[in-house]
């Protein structure tokens, strides 16, 4: 039940995040140093809640693509479905955890609920 509780948690706040918009300005882009602190301490983060990885380069393009599944629509529980979809050995607390880590690393603004 508590990870029933924590699953539909994460699925809430993916799906009540605000819409993220790009920034044609050019000040939001992120330098190659800011791009290899965020991987870290995703690879980090993962270690630390217990999901293993065999390529730290997939799983950092797994974790990025999140964020864009969100831009382009999908809730939470979509998500989620694709994470378990393309890596079959996520069990959906895994997949929930995985998307709540890169959310909170890649694009914490996708938190915020909507006014």
């Amino acid at each position: 039940m508590r990870h029933q509780l924590a699953l539909l948690g994460v699925a809430a706040a993916i799906a009540f995040a605000a819409p993220a918009h790009a920034d044609t300005s050019g000040a939001a882009q992120v330098d190659a140093e800011d791009t290899a602190v965020a991987d870290s301490g995703f690879l980090n983060l993962l270690k630390a809640a217990g999901i293993t990885y065999t390529d730290p380069g997939q799983a950092v393009a797994a974790g990025r693509a999140v964020c864009g599944l969100v831009d382009r629509g999908e809730s939470g529980l979509e998500v989620i479905v694709d994470l378990k979809t393309d890596n079959p050995g996520f069990s959906t607390d895994g997949a929930a955890q995985f998307a709540a880590i890169a959310a909170r690393e890649y694009c914490p603004q996708q938190l915020v609920k909507k006014q």
